[in-house]
This record gives C-alpha cells, structure tokens and sequence, in this order.
C-alpha cells in the first residue's frame, strides 16, 4: 500500500498487513489504548478504520493519517 493511498477509510487491518509493527505504534498513541492487552487491541483494530481510531484517540483523521505515514516513512528509512 502506497502512503498517498491512505485514507480515514483504510481500515488498520491492511495496513498492518504491510506494516506488522504498526499496531504497537498504534498502542502508543494513546494511553487507553495501551492499557488494552495486545490480542484483544488487534482483534478490535482489525476492523477499525482510520477515522474510527482518530475519534478514539480524540484526533483530527488527517493529524492520525500523518501521524501514521511519519512513522512508516522513519521506520521504513525512506521518504516514500
């Protein structure tokens, strides 16, 4: 998946598919989140979309969706 692709309907399930570790960035973003255990936060991931976990996370979609691509772009090493 390109960065450019993602958008506030990508679900985190494709995305995780590509990037594995992106559900422990996720878990990061939020306190609430960090405190659900790891399978239970991928089971409810696997469904959510981008704007699902920016109303989570009580964040703007499109501050999530960047948040997300800065962290794929430093942990890929590039600048996709």
């Amino acid at each position: 998946m390109k960065l450019e692709d993602i958008t506030k309907d990508t679900k985190i399930k494709e995305l995780s598919k590509e990037y594995p570790w992106l559900i422990d960035e996720v878990k990061k973003l939020s306190d609430r989140a960090a405190a659900v255990p790891s399978g239970m936060l991928k089971m409810i991931l696997a469904r959510a979309t981008m704007s699902d976990i920016a109303d989570k996370v009580n964040e703007p979609v499109d501050s999530l969706i960047e948040m997300l691509k800065d962290l794929i772009r430093k942990h890929e090493g590039s600048s996709k």
